[in-house]
């Protein structure tokens, strides 16, 4: 198969990265990918993603509405002539109507829950495109599955899952659960509300105030971030807490932690999780969107709600405990094998021979 995967841009991000390991496994699966990216950006997941010998298109897109960007793409298309054409995060419009009259299967992936995921507008325009002009819907989890049902009106049976998925080849294994001289708290995430950062540095102000030992590291940047540096610095806690930015790989952040936290007000499929898991780390994660669709609570993780006691409560627990620790990682790394890269691309083939191919007039 012929498949386009079109994306707004490429910034190291959780669906961005999904994209990246999906065309990948596609391409090792045999099949032939084109990526589009509709802003010029650069970042390592792009040089990753052309040093597999996969082209990206980049379209230069005007900051708002670019109706350019329709003519572009319908240029690209027609020239490709792929089989499918996959998007992803707000791009289905442009897509949609760049390729009117042309015959390609329309699938679009909802990376997280469907009343969040899309502003009225663009929930709308959805609606319509997946329930009258056969573009197929796909689910990170059963969560989302439902979220999706529940705000476009679809079927269950229209609505495959399939879950996100990594190169686990690259993880660093977790080899030892004992505690070091300092006691590392990881997070990975953009800073913005739903990561919900501020929960998470109030957390562990208090921790860190009854173990010293105690360091947290948040990788990752946004537009939150100069403000929870300034909190840091009011909880005085600034000499404890790293902010290490965006990092094109974190997989020996991960190798070197003692424990992964993900606080968020809710999440679809975060790929930090599941780099967390192929790395064997013991995981803190709140009890929200398809996070229990992936993680099972005190077999594989601890899940939470997102709530400044229970995170202290769940520090403490892995914190004291190195066979809770081992414990958790291992089977963690167990659980990862669902997430693999080529898992995924095998079942995104399902979907795209599913999926209708008639044409739209």
């Amino acid at each position: 198969m012929k498949i386009i995967q079109v994306m707004p841009d490429f910034g190291l991000a959780g669906a961005e990265t999904m994209v990246e390991n999906l065309s990948c496994g596609l391409v090792a699966e045999g099949h032939d990918v084109l990526v589009i990216s509709f802003f010029e950006l650069h970042t390592a997941i792009t040089e990753r993603i052309e040093n597999r010998g996969i082209k990206i298109e980049y379209l230069g897109k005007k900051r708002g509405f670019d109706p350019s960007i329709v003519s572009k793409m319908r240029k690209i298309i027609k020239a490709y002539q792929p089989d499918v054409i996959h998007t992803h995060r707000y791009v289905l419009p442009y897509a949609f109507l760049a390729s009117m009259g042309l015959k390609a299967k329309r699938v679009h992936t909802v990376h997280s829950v469907a009343q969040k995921e899309q502003t009225k507008v663009g929930k709308n325009i959805n609606r319509v495109l997946f329930r009258h002009f056969n573009v197929a819907p796909v689910a990170l989890s059963e969560e989302i599955q439902k979220t999706i049902q529940e705000v476009y009106g679809l079927p269950i049976s229209r609505v495959p899952v399939v879950f996100n998925g990594i190169d686990l080849s690259r993880c660093i294994v977790k080899e030892s659960y004992a505690r070091k001289d300092t006691f590392t708290v990881l997070h990975i995430g953009r800073f913005m509300d739903v990561k919900n950062q501020e929960l998470l540095l109030r957390s562990f102000a208090w921790f860190k105030g009854q173990y010293s030992d105690a360091r947290l590291q948040l990788l990752g940047d946004g537009e939150l971030k100069e403000n929870m540096m300034q909190l840091a610095g009011q909880l005085n806690i600034a000499d404890a807490v790293e902010f290490a930015g965006l990092q094109s790989n974190v997989y020996p952040w991960l190798h070197n932690a003692d424990v992964f936290i993900l606080p968020s007000k809710f999440e679809g499929m975060p790929m930090t999780l599941i780099e967390a898991m192929g790395t064997g780390l013991p995981i803190i994660a709140s009890n929200v969107g398809g996070i229990p669709d992936m993680l099972t609570d005190q077999k594989d993780a601890v899940l939470i709600e997102p709530k400044e006691d229970c995170v202290i409560s769940a520090l403490e627990l892995i914190y004291f405990d190195e066979e809770k620790r081992k414990y958790l990682g291992r089977n963690a790394r167990d659980r990862s094998a669902v997430f693999s890269e080529k898992t995924m691309a095998k079942r995104y083939i399902d979907v795209y021979i599913d999926a209708s191919g008639e044409e739209v007039l």
